[in-house]
């Protein structure tokens, strides 16, 4: 894994000109003239071609690296085994009825995939506590979960207590630096999909108190963290030439293959409108550059593309001139977005390296701190994307 590591940080720092620069800021990236075999094959692609390869590292990158070649190799090393999956019974009424079908299916395969556990539990931003209490039911171990959320705490407990589950929630943040006090060498500690400094956290507390076991699936690398610039934390890391921003490590979740295709289409519409208002934004500025918006809610697509504008301007505290041809510029915007969603597919090619740069470096923290792990991917892409699983057993 250390050896996979090395290379993948050769190649983040080669090639980031490349999945550095967002074609929906920069319409025009710079690669397109050094590649424009490449560039023809992306803007001959469909549509359904596009989704399709949106959604699926693997064939991304074998389709890319017929035009550039490094996509070859970023193939092979993202390459993670799936794990044995451990035959669990099956998941209880008292149980389901309560969990959303696809939140259910994750947290089966990531308990078959954790296996046999002996130890107590406890759950790092544990919600409602759905994957403690089917663990406390599957394994007969007392499960404790740790949970910011008042409102999720009351919930979690109100479960627990109706299904006589041996698993309860305490409100905590797990930032606080005294939550280290709730761990202990005999524990064995787990998180499905928590964020970003959230899961730091547990691996740098667990450390500390040396706790038996963990069984982490990270998500949202971005999130919840202290600084703009990423924190590394082994030692390989750290020692690396490459600094990596937020817009970096959202680059590294940027797959949306498990969203409802309605959720799909009026996501791609707001991006339409969004590079329609760019296009409007830098002639009404004189500046040919991009003017950064917040977050945009898709119930702006109620209305049309004039009062989207006019919204957008608002915030941005723009002056629109009369006599805006808004058709054109929406139109425009449709146009932006063809090449846009074809420019980004070579950006994205780099995505699960990046990710896989940012898990390999919890991996080889643990490991520098006296566990064995295995990494592998509990589950499909498509049920989630963030499927890898860093299960670390202490050993020293």
């Amino acid at each position: 894994m250390r050896a996979t590591f090395q290379r993948l940080d050769h190649i983040l720092i080669q090639y980031a000109n490349i999945w550095r620069i967002s074609p929906f800021s920069t319409p025009k990236p710079s690669w397109l003239n050094s590649h424009p075999a490449l560039t023809q094959w992306l803007l001959a692609l469909s549509d359904d071609d596009v989704d399709r390869l949106q959604g699926n590292d693997d064939l991304l990158c074998q389709q890319v690296g017929d035009y550039l070649p490094v996509a070859q190799e970023i193939h092979s090393l993202i390459q993670v085994p799936s794990c044995q999956q451990k035959q669990l019974t099956g998941r209880t009424y008292a149980w389901q009825r309560d969990v959303p079908g696809r939140k259910a299916e994750q947290i089966e395969a990531f308990a078959a995939a954790t296996g046999k556990i002996t130890s107590p539990l406890i759950e790092w931003c544990s919600g409602k506590l759905h994957l403690g209490r089917y663990l406390a039911e599957q394994f007969k171990v007392p499960v404790l979960g740790l949970e910011i959320n008042a409102n999720l705490v009351q919930q979690a407990n109100q479960l627990a207590c109706r299904m006589h589950s041996d698993a309860r929630v305490e409100q905590c943040d797990v930032l606080d630096p005294n939550v280290v006090q709730k761990l202990n060498a005999h524990q064995h500690v787990i998180a499905l999909h928590a964020c970003g400094g959230l899961h730091a956290s547990l691996l740098q507390g667990g450390v500390e108190k040396q706790v038996k076991r963990i069984t982490l699936a990270p998500c949202c690398y971005h999130r919840f963290n202290q600084t703009s610039v990423y924190n590394p934390l082994s030692k390989a890391a750290k020692s690396s030439e490459l600094i990596l921003d937020s817009d970096d490590l959202r680059t590294a979740v940027r797959q949306s293959n498990t969203a409802p295709e309605r959720e799909r289409i009026k996501r791609k519409r707001l991006q339409m409108w969004r590079l329609g208002f760019d296009l409007l934004q830098r002639d009404i500025r004189g500046i040919d550059g991009y003017l950064p918006v917040p977050s945009l809610s898709v119930k702006l697509l109620d209305g049309d593309f004039r009062q989207f504008c006019e919204h957008v301007s608002h915030l941005k505290e723009l002056c629109l001139p009369g006599g805006l041809r808004f058709n054109d510029y929406e139109v425009a915007g449709e146009k932006r977005f063809f090449e846009y969603s074809r420019y980004e597919l070579v950006r994205m090619t780099f995505r699960r390296a990046l990710e896989l740069w940012l898990v390999l470096d919890r991996v080889m923290y643990l490991e520098e701190h006296g566990y064995r792990c295995e990494l592998t991917q509990f589950c499909p892409t498509d049920l989630t994307p963030r499927n890898f699983l860093i299960d670390a057993v202490y050993t020293a």
